[in-house]
């Protein structure tokens, strides 16, 4: 009868400890019924980070009973001034956002308006991991990153543009590990793969999942990865020899570990983030959340709260020579073409412009952060620009990303 009754006291003492760590969650969950959270989205509204961000309200509102979550898109200066806004908002838990990895290079550097500090954020979830891949041309040469490393002639990247993951990817690794090289700007998208093709690149480094939607196509061949997880694909990071290579790999794989991530402010109130963190986790983690991705066809690996804050950390301790390598990025410059003609056809609200240069129709991709766009000689939005003015682009080549767009008419 005694050890029955030390039995059932200890099953009650149990049941105990789990309703009233119920009850505690549920405590913190409440400070959100019947109050407005605003998500910012540090993109414009379309594209990768706006379906995340959108998601990531959505179904953490289902798991805050009696909250509402508005979707903010504050896009500019690559990301730079939405995180601004998150990291400078009051640290009530009503506040929070997504944002690029890139903002991480932002702040390594000390760019120019960076206010936010990442190793003080309140971090909720990383969704995804994007590990780097390197490929090339399905008849190239280069058959493995030992290739690579043996080729005496000089390999052509491709990048869409200077500052750019792509340009800072090739930049670094082939400065690393002394590859011979000239990185060809003006490439985007499906862009790359193609230029393969037509001989007039060499090599891409990119995401794992762009990489693998490429050789689906059956244009290209993955030589390399960092980290990742395509069969039979070397990864690079075994080659590394001197300690220069390997910091650089070791940067490239931690970027790639922290893809699609979310915080609030510094110094949101332990309860309330702890309630935060546990309703972000529940809804990423929820059959309804895993099916809008697989709809978008999406994949997920996520990470939460504080093993997504010691990611962040590993990524900002960066040794001074890799500080200084990235530094050497901000003053390259790119020879860019200037043509002249009549606006044709605008694509995409304005995202893509053509106008007729010497008899052929050429277009431009246009950035609402990195392209400067004249209008009558006064700055202007990219949808200022109406079929029938007269267009100058100044860019790499056709078909690129402008650096500046100067219109009249």
């Amino acid at each position: 009868m005694r050890s029955e009754t030390i039995v059932t006291g200890a099953l009650a003492g149990v049941i105990g400890a789990a309703c009233a760590g119920q009850a505690l969650a549920a405590d913190r969950a409440a400070y959100y019924n019947g109050k407005t959270a605003t998500w910012i989205v540090t993109s414009s509204p379309g594209g990768g980070h706006d379906l995340w961000g959108r998601l990531l309200a959505r179904h953490t509102e289902k798991a805050l009973p009696g909250s509402k979550f508005v979707v903010q898109n504050r896009p500019g200066a690559g990301h730079i001034l939405g995180l601004n806004l998150i990291y400078g908002s009051k640290p009530n838990g009503l506040t929070m956002g997504n944002f690029s990895t890139g903002v991480a290079l932002a702040q390594i550097l000390g760019r120019k308006g960076m206010r936010a500090d990442l190793t003080k954020m309140s971090w909720l979830v990383k969704l995804a991991s994007e590990p780097r891949t390197m490929i090339a041309g399905k008849d190239s040469s280069l058959k493995t990153f030992e290739d690579v490393l043996k080729s005496k002639r000089v390999l052509r990247f491709s990048a869409s543009g200077v500052g750019s993951g792509s340009y800072m990817d090739s930049f670094m690794l082939a400065t690393s590990f002394g590859i011979p090289h000239k990185i060809i700007t003006g490439y985007s998208g499906s862009q790359a793969p193609l230029a393969m093709m037509r001989g007039e690149i060499d090599l891409w480094l990119g995401s794992e999942d762009s990489a693998e939607a490429y050789v689906r196509s059956g244009r290209v061949r993955v030589i390399g990865q960092v980290g990742g997880n395509i069969k039979g694909a070397p990864d690079i990071r075994d080659f590394a020899k001197t300690d220069q290579a390997k910091a650089v790999t070791r940067l490239m794989h931690s970027m790639g570990q922290l893809s699609r991530i979310a915080a609030g402010p510094p110094g949101i109130p332990a309860d309330r983030l702890k309630a935060l963190r546990a309703a972000v986790k529940t809804a990423v983690l929820s059959k309804a959340f895993q099916a809008d991705a697989a709809r978008a066809k999406r994949a997920t690996q996520p990470a939460f709260g504080e093993d997504v804050h010691k990611l962040v950390q590993e990524l900002m301790d960066q040794p001074p020579e890799i500080v200084a390598m990235m530094k050497r990025l901000e003053k390259v410059q790119v020879e860019m073409q200037r043509h002249v003609g009549p606006v044709t056809q605008i694509k995409r609200g304005g995202r893509e412009v053509f106008i007729t240069y010497k008899g052929k129709e050429v277009s431009t991709k246009i950035s609402g952060s990195r392209t400067t766009i004249i209008v009558n000689g006064k700055k202007a939005k990219r949808g200022a620009i109406k079929a029938g003015m007269t267009c100058t682009f100044t860019y790499p080549r056709p078909g690129a990303e402008s650096k500046r767009v100067d219109c009249r008419g």
